[in-house]
């Protein structure tokens, strides 16, 4: 697994670092996560290793946490304490 926080997009070369390192430790998953995105030719380079090699940005990485937030061990949550908050949504959002 690898993060970056920097605003700008990642990238083709830190991802195939990680792809480098993960066949180095005979490692079969991997899950590269970037705050800033990915630069558009990455995404489709690596669509072949979609199983092999996971591709976040902030959006995915905030659905995973808010999907999974209620099995998370107690002692995280105390951690990252969250709340659902519900509100009526514009005619847009509905859809």
């Amino acid at each position: 697994m690898e993060v970056k926080s920097e605003d700008s997009p990642i990238g083709r070369e830190p991802v195939d670092k990680l792809l480098g390192a993960m066949t180095k430790f005979n490692a079969d998953q991997g899950l590269f996560v970037a705050w800033g995105g990915f630069k558009g030719n990455v995404q489709k380079e690596l669509a072949s290793q979609f199983f092999r090699l996971r591709l976040w940005t902030q959006k995915e990485l905030l659905e995973q946490l808010f999907e999974q937030y209620e099995r998370l061990d107690e002692d995280l949550k105390a951690e990252l304490p969250l709340k659902r908050v519900w509100m009526v949504a514009s005619q847009d959002e509905v859809l």
